[in-house]
């Protein structure tokens, strides 16, 4: 019963509508009134003894420490337990389990309002396989971190044709969602915009330079919605040419859509600026990654191969490749490596260059 008061009376709690449990908690708790002043009339029962024989009627727990004595207490102790314990209390469960089912069906189809706050919000619809999508993403913000523990929020149409609502995959990451458009002002309130530590946002057509008008309108809004601190937002961008104006409306990081590739995403949040890094090693504009072949294996430390290539001018070596090894990344500067190719990272004007890099390090 305590339970039942508590959360009827709590009405800020019910945020699509509450279980119908006011009525009837209302008629039973006039029931238990009743029948004190009736155990006072008939029993001559002072109030504490008449609540706890109530209780234990409606619970039909049935202790036997107080009983009463008169026919007509007996019958109004009948009369409350059918009138109260059968009928109320079934009405009151009934509901309550209800209640609780709509709820469940609610989230999964992304019709709820979580109140969440800190959390990292995802908002758009990828095309393909979203649930694919979304499962990589978030396990890339979950191995960094500043958003290892961040409650993450979808804010998507992905999956408002799906029966089930949010697929059991992205149920087991600790994903929830709401089913709404971004630019819908009422959706991101339900996806508790205004409260999000971090924003993702996604193009709406990852081919068409226009998705890039609304990714900077869907900044804006969330930036205005902030109570509090504005959060870190990015946003992807189809066309370079809107970069600009998709960092002047307020995201720190702006980043090609790479759908097959959500870590650039990830990575944008958790270091902005990495990204420019990652979409210059995608594309041979700008500076560009090369492996270079040596015509005999180098032997020393790593610290060699890097501090001659800087001196050089002659780019920037990054990993190595050992005889019939794999490649190995980022080794420690005084590593002894015995490298048959080096990885380098070089500028426009040095890839004339890169050649003689071979022959370099091929003398040490």
């Amino acid at each position: 019963m305590l339970t039942a008061f508590r959360l009827v009376w709590r009405r800020r709690r019910w945020r699509h509508g509450r279980p119908r449990l006011r009525r009837p908690v209302l008629w039973l708790a006039a029931m238990v009134a009743i029948f004190a002043v009736a155990m006072a009339a008939f029993e001559d029962m002072p109030p504490q003894d008449s609540l706890w024989l109530a209780v234990v009627t409606l619970t039909t727990v049935g202790y036997g420490d107080i009983t009463p004595k008169t026919g007509a207490g007996r019958f109004a102790t009948v009369l409350l337990l059918l009138l109260g314990g059968v009928f109320v209390v079934a009405k009151v469960a009934s509901d309550w389990f209800d209640w609780r089912e709509e709820v469940r069906a609610r989230r999964r189809a992304g019709a709820w309002r979580w109140n969440m706050e800190g959390h990292v919000l995802v908002i758009g619809t990828p095309g393909g396989d979203a649930a694919r999508f979304f499962h990589a993403l978030v396990r890339q913000l979950r191995g960094s971190p500043g958003y290892r523990d961040a409650p993450v929020l979808l804010l998507t149409r992905a999956f408002a044709a799906n029966a089930g609502g949010l697929p059991q995959v992205l149920c087991d990451d600790d994903l929830v969602h709401v089913n709404g458009a971004p630019t819908d002002h009422d959706a991101l309130g339900m996806a508790d915009a205004q409260a999000a530590a971090a924003v993702i946002v996604l193009a709406e057509r990852e081919d068409d330079a226009v998705s890039d008008a609304i990714s900077a309108d869907v900044v804006a809004r969330v930036r205005a919605m902030a109570a509090g601190a504005a959060p870190v937002v990015v946003t992807e961008c189809v066309d370079d040419r809107n970069r600009a104006r998709l960092i002047a409306a307020g995201a720190a990081a702006a980043v090609r859509p790479l759908r097959s590739y959500p870590e650039m995403l990830a990575r944008a949040l958790v270091a902005p600026g990495a990204e420019r890094l990652l979409e210059d090693l995608f594309s041979s504009e700008g500076n560009e990654l090369f492996r270079l072949d040596l015509p005999a294996p180098y032997r020393g430390p790593w610290a060699g191969v890097a501090g001659l290539l800087l001196e050089k001018g002659l780019g920037t070596a990054i990993a190595y490749r050992p005889p019939g090894g794999e490649v190995v990344l980022n080794p420690a500067g005084g590593q002894a490596i015995e490298a048959a190719a080096v990885y380098v990272i070089l500028r426009e004007e040095q890839k004339a260059g890169a050649q003689d890099l071979a022959g370099l390090l091929a003398r040490g």
